[in-house]
C-alpha cells in the first residue's frame, strides 16, 4: 500500500472515530470511501440478527429513501452471499451473476462491477460493505487491500454500538423497528 494510501486510510478512521453515532459512521465511511476509491457507489449493509436479514443502512449513490428500507433475508443476493462465505466476493458483471438480486428501489440496475467486503468482528459477519462501478471492471488487489482494514474498524464501531445499546435501527434512521 502506497503512503498516499495510507495516509487516506488513517484520515478515514479517524473520522470514524470521531463520530458522535453509529448512524454518522456509516455515512462518513461510505462518504469517504467513495471519494478515496473514486467509485459510482459505496454502500452498509448491517445484519440485522432478530430479523435475520441484511439491511441497507447508509449509501452514497444508491438512492437515499432505499436507505433503512431495503434488506435482504440472510444467504440473499450478493450481499447474502459475501455474509454466506465470510469472504470478499469481486465481480466484473454482477447482474450476470446467479446470485445477483435486483432490488428496485436502490437504482443498482445500472452498476456492473461489484466488491463486496465483510465486517467482522470475532469471527463473526455483522454487516457487508460493497462499492460498485457502471463500468464492468474487476477491482484490483490494492481495492481489497484498502476495504479490509477499514471493514475491520467499521466492526469495531458496531461491536461499540451493541456492547453500549445504541444500535436500534431508528436511531439509525430506519423506519422500521430493527435492532441489530
Amino acid at each position: 500500500m502506497s503512503n498516499m494510501q495510507l495516509d487516506t486510510l488513517r484520515r478515514i478512521v479517524q473520522e470514524v472515530d470521531a463520530a458522535v453515532s453509529l448512524h454518522e459512521s456509516l455515512d462518513i465511511m461510505v462518504n469517504q470511501v467513495s471519494i478515496a476509491m473514486d467509485v459510482d457507489v459505496c454502500s452498509i449493509y448491517l445484519l440485522d440478527e432478530r430479523n435475520q436479514r441484511y439491511v441497507l443502512m447508509a449509501s452514497k449513490g444508491l438512492n437515499p429513501e432505499a436507505v433503512g428500507n431495503v434488506s435482504l433475508q440472510l444467504g440473499e443476493g450478493l450481499v447474502g452471499l459475501v455474509g454466506q462465505r465470510e469472504e470478499i466476493v469481486n465481480l466484473d458483471n454482477a447482474p450476470k451473476h446467479e446470485r445477483f438480486m435486483y432490488l428496485p428501489e436502490t437504482g443498482e440496475e445500472i452498476y456492473n462491477s461489484f466488491l463486496g467486503v465483510p465486517v467482522m468482528y470475532r469471527r463473526k459477519v455483522m454487516g457487508v460493505l460493497v462499492v460498485q462501478n457502471k463500468e464492468p471492471q474487476d477491482f484490483s488487489e490494492a481495492a481489497e487491500s484498502f476495504l479490509v482494514p477499514l471493514c475491520a474498524q467499521l466492526s469495531g464501531v458496531i461491536a461499540h454500538a451493541h456492547a453500549v445499546g445504541n444500535i436500534e435501527g431508528n436511531q439509525a434512521g430506519c423506519k422500521e423497528d430493527v435492532i441489530f
